[in-house]
């Protein structure tokens, strides 16, 4: 186990590694061995796609891309590219909002940050924004 101390010494790339999310997606996609970075087309691309969802009590679970939603407001002159993935899931495991390795085809294995959107009968949606800086 990776202790506090080293992960302050080695910066803020090995905060992926830990599982905290904060690096740019082609760090974190270099990091995992996977060529994948996440950025708007590239998520477009993915929509109606099944994607396993590796939860830590229930094992995998299949969600699904369902929308790729545009920042609404972006700083002016910001050099940052904001986006909401929206995935859909049964509702039954409930998935608490947390950092998850979601894995398909076209993207290899990536940790996300996922959190409950709504419940729509038998299904909900979970969220992941993104907030690259370019």
């Amino acid at each position: 186990m990776t202790s506090r101390r080293t992960l302050l010494k080695a910066g803020g790339g090995s905060l992926l590694v830990a599982g905290l999310g904060l690096a740019a997606p082609a760090v974190r996609a270099q990091a995992s061995g996977n060529a994948f970075g996440w950025n708007r087309a590239a998520a477009e691309g993915l929509l109606g796609q099944a994607f396993w969802l590796n939860h830590p009590e229930y094992r995998a679970l299949e969600i699904r891309l369902e929308a790729v939603e545009a920042a609404k407001l972006a700083p002016e002159g910001a050099e940052q590219l904001q986006f909401t993935v929206v995935f859909s899931a049964a509702a039954t495991p409930a998935i608490k909002a947390g950092t998850y390795e979601i894995e398909n085809e076209a993207t290899g294995r990536q940790l996300v940050f996922l959190q409950p959107a709504a419940r729509q009968g038998a299904r909900m949606t979970l969220r992941a924004d993104f907030n690259l800086h370019v």
